[in-house]
């Protein structure tokens, strides 16, 4: 399998000189495997250029399929621009988790409604089929792909996608699971199930060849923001402990982090790691980049 970023930062676009080295898109991946249907994580503003890449030089990838983490601005504000859409001929098949007030083909509509854009769902060319998920397994062609809910303010899931014996791990907007009463409050039972959320995450990404995971706070900027659903760089060091995982790739940049100061804090994740004595290889993500597995 190979993984390419096409966008990596959080919350809102940044582009601009100060970015240019890590990108200012928000958050796209396209996961790529030797004749399998085109597979992309998520569809913010990064999308747009991956569309004109799939109609020039993947003519044969008529069969995509679209895994929403969850539905906030950042991770869905592409769509309307992905090029696919309006062609025929492409089947587009859109994963998403379970919203319990819309569905998620209606949250999707709504964001082309005339008010807002000038194309209309109902004018789209390509076949749209939506499937809600929620913690399972399935397959897209000979890809095993196994869902994980993540600690965001909205429904959100990880995916994990094995192949070959390789493994995968795409988790963006997460913070580690915490008992919001206190620590001393809520009792022994509300930190049990903490202690056990934070484990089953573990369990989710133990052994994969790669990781993809949100870090967008560094430990002293994280207390201002809990609660928000990202997470921090020492907490990403402890997760990673005794799980085997052999590279991380530090993905959903904050919006504000320049390329000089992303790059600080690229090397603080690695000395964090060597200090911890784990052997993992850490990256922060950039557009254009390409990994494979």
């Amino acid at each position: 399998m190979k993984l390419q970023f096409w966008g990596v930062r959080g919350s809102i676009p940044a582009p601009g000189p100060d970015t240019a080295h890590f990108g200012g898109n928000t958050s796209c991946l396209h996961l790529m495997a030797e004749g399998q249907p085109a597979i992309i994580l998520d569809a913010g503003t990064g999308i747009r250029k991956l569309g004109i890449e799939l109609l020039r030089n993947h003519k044969d990838k008529k069969e995509i399929h679209l895994l929403f983490s969850h539905t906030h601005w950042d991770h869905i504000q592409g769509l309307p621009f992905f090029a696919p859409l309006y062609i025929p001929g492409f089947s587009i098949h859109i994963y998403g988790p379970v919203h319990y007030e819309k569905s998620l083909e209606h949250i999707l509509d709504q964001q082309m409604e005339y008010t807002y854009f000038p194309v209309r769902v109902a004018e789209l060319q390509a076949k749209i089929s939506y499937h809600e998920l929620k913690e399972e397994s399935f397959n897209i062609g000979d890809i095993t792909v196994r869902t994980k809910y993540l600690n965001h303010p909205v429904l959100c899931l990880g995916y994990r996608f094995e192949r070959n014996g390789k493994a995968i791990v795409y988790c963006t907007d997460h913070e580690p699971y915490y008992n919001f009463l206190g620590e001393d409050d809520g009792g022994e039972e509300v930190n049990m199930v903490v202690e056990d959320q934070n484990n089953r995450l573990k369990d989710f990404i133990r052994g994969a060849d790669l990781l993809v995971m949100d870090t967008q706070y560094t430990e002293e900027e994280y207390p201002s923001h809990q609660g928000w659903g990202h997470s921090s760089t020492v907490h990403n060091v402890g997760l990673i402990a005794n799980c085997g995982i052999k590279r991380l790739a530090m993905f959903h940049h904050d919006p504000d982090r320049t390329d000089a100061d992303e790059k600080k804090i690229v090397e603080l994740m690695r000395r964090l790691g060597k200090d911890a004595g784990l052997d993992v290889e850490i990256f922060g993500a950039r557009e254009g980049l390409s990994i494979e597995v």
